[in-house]
């Protein structure tokens, strides 16, 4: 699968716990805390951007620390 779409199931994901307005603000978020651009995103950026989602305190807030290590595994195999 590509970035892109790996990406759109990414937000998928997030949307669906947090809602479109928050699931953009951690998206924002974890693009600026990995360094990398939504926009025009390689495999490796997806990771990087994958890895900064699970390390969000909202992330672990909402879904603990296990459930965010395993929806980064998740991510991470989508690419």
């Amino acid at each position: 699968m590509d970035a892109s779409t790996a990406l759109d199931q990414l937000r998928a994901k997030l949307e669906a716990t947090f809602g479109k307005g928050m699931a953009v603000m951690i998206l924002a978020s974890a693009s600026n805390a990995a360094g990398v651009s939504t926009i025009g995103m390689t495999e490796s950026d997806f990771v990087k951007l994958a890895e900064a989602v699970a390390a969000d305190q909202r992330v672990i807030d909402m879904w603990g620390v296990a459930g965010a290590a395993d929806a980064y595994t998740q991510w991470r195999q989508l690419v």
